[in-house]
């Protein structure tokens, strides 16, 4: 069996019944040392710090991802539906204090109260008139109608938010963890029934954060929007229309441009409408659609650019810029959607699927007085959550982070954390045996002059010892500075936020 698997593919593997005796074997081994629940909640623990913290870092990394997969010990969703819970790693002068909490949705109730699997989810069977019925009782009026906001946290109107890919954003207090409610958005946009990326792009030198939503119906809608610094309201930027829409989980933003790249991962709304499948069951690949890149005009809101690639399919993008009349759009892909693709049903193909779990990041180059599309490979590796520097999102930059996409199959396997220099095409990277390193986040020394003038952190999975600690990086060398031992095991999660 190839190794190469992506970091995504347990969630489709664990959504289906038919599994070989290997299959069974790897879903047992990562359920036991990668998805295993985790229970506790703790508030501002003391973390045994071992190295130096630089006395310059203070601020909070929050993390988001799920952390709760079983009801009774036996019942199982898969990764992307498991219950969301947020983690902070608050730093005071060389101390580390950790806080975790499950945020409190609609899902966290019926897992935990009515001991049931019974909600609609990414990969979940939905069953709504069961689940109203029979278990608003254990689900306070305050969090009804709460998303497990699992995915990314933002900083949405002076408010820090989790997201996943339907709405709403939900707000949490970033000091306490506690869950205070849906974001308000302030507009006339749709708030429901809708698919909303959980990956906001926000753009520093502007205070301006750009997302898009997909509005399902007879004729659909990509619909970009943009909201202020301070500001709860979106105002639309462009609606383009769509026949079958694609799952997009990420997007590009440039200074002078916002990127949509439709793979041909697509949705007949009706489907979606009907409800007889769990959400993303409902997607087929159809390579013969191709892959479209839609160039709107940040200032206008105009669709300048609308070109054609070969099929191929992505969950996240590195980064992206524009200069001299060329945007660059740097994206980590797959060559198709067999991870979540074929096997709606069985997995009866693991071994395509399994082969086709190789990543690489590549650069789009869209020259738009010619209206042409170009492509290389900048990293051949298999890689995944990949990370830049805040300030450089949307421009031109040197450096990103990202972690090895393969699960281990033994828990001595080796996972690097990269660094990456997309002009050169070289890389450094950390690693140590047994030890799986999560999403990296470039946290910058203030008043720092170079790209790289900061530090690394990343949750760091110990599958030896069954634990975990945050992993402190001198991001110039790579070198290990400092790590704090958390006091217990966290499950592989998502996305995180740097908040100082």
């Amino acid at each position: 069996m190839n190794k190469r698997i992506s970091i995504l593919l347990f969630l489709v593997l664990t959504a289906c019944n038919s599994e070989s005796n290997t299959s069974k074997s790897l879903y047992h081994f990562y359920n036991t040392h990668l998805f295993f629940d985790l229970d506790n909640e703790v508030e501002r623990n003391p973390c045994k710090v071992q190295g130096t913290i630089p006395d310059w870092l203070t601020g909070t990394l929050l993390r988001n991802g799920p952390a709760k997969f079983t009801v009774g010990g036996e019942k199982r969703v898969s990764w992307f539906d498991g219950l969301a819970m947020l983690h902070a790693f608050e730093f005071t002068p060389q101390k580390v204090l950790y806080s975790n909490r499950f945020l409190r949705s609609e899902q966290y109730y019926i897992m935990m109260k009515e001991k049931s699997l019974n909600f609609s989810g990414f990969a979940q069977d939905p069953c709504p008139v069961v689940f109203k019925n029979q278990t608003s009782q254990f689900i306070p009026k305050e969090m009804q109608d709460i998303r497990s906001a699992s995915v990314t946290i933002q900083d949405y109107a002076d408010m820090m938010v989790a997201l996943t890919e339907s709405p709403l954003p939900v707000v949490f207090d970033s000091k306490t963890l506690d869950t205070i409610g849906n974001f308000a958005y302030t507009d006339e946009l749709p708030k429901s029934q809708i698919w909303e990326s959980a990956h906001a792009q926000h753009d520093l030198a502007t205070g301006e954060t750009f997302n898009y939503l997909i509005e399902f119906g007879p004729q659909s809608f990509y619909v970009i929007w943009k909201m202020q610094d301070h500001s709860a309201t979106r105002e639309v930027v462009n609606k383009i229309p769509v026949d079958l829409p694609a799952y997009m989980h990420s997007f590009a933003l440039t200074e002078h441009y916002q990127i949509l790249v439709e793979f041909p991962f697509v949705v007949n709304p009706l489907d979606l409408m009907h409800r007889t499948k769990p959400f993303i069951f409902n997607y087929k690949w159809k390579p013969e659609r191709g892959t479209t890149f839609y160039v709107t005009e940040r200032s206008t809101g105009k669709l300048v650019a609308k070109i054609k690639d070969d099929p191929f399919f992505a969950f996240h993008h590195v980064n992206a810029y524009d200069k001299e009349g060329k945007i660059f759009i740097d994206i980590v892909t797959e060559p198709n959607a067999n991870i979540m693709g074929e096997i709606t049903e069985t997995v009866t193909n693991k071994k395509k699927i399994l082969e086709s779990g190789k990543t690489k990041l590549q650069r789009f180059t869209i020259d738009m007085a010619t209206q042409t599309l170009s492509k290389e490979t900048i990293f051949n590796d298999t890689l995944e959550l990949p990370r830049v520097p805040a300030d450089r999102t949307a421009y031109e930059y040197q450096y990103c982070y990202a972690v090895d996409a393969e699960f281990p199959n033994s828990i001595h396997d080796v996972r690097p954390l990269y660094k990456i220099d997309v002009n050169a095409k070289t890389s450094q990277k950390w690693e140590k045996a047994g030890c799986f390193p999560g999403e990296p986040i470039f946290a910058p020394r203030p008043d720092g002059q170079d790209e790289d003038d900061g530090v690394v952190l990343s949750v760091v999975l110990d599958l030896i010892n069954h634990t975990s600690f945050l992993l402190i990086l001198d991001a110039r060398t790579m070198q290990e500075l400092a790590r704090a031992e958390a006091p217990h095991a966290i499950p592989v999660g998502l996305h995180g936020f740097w908040n100082q």
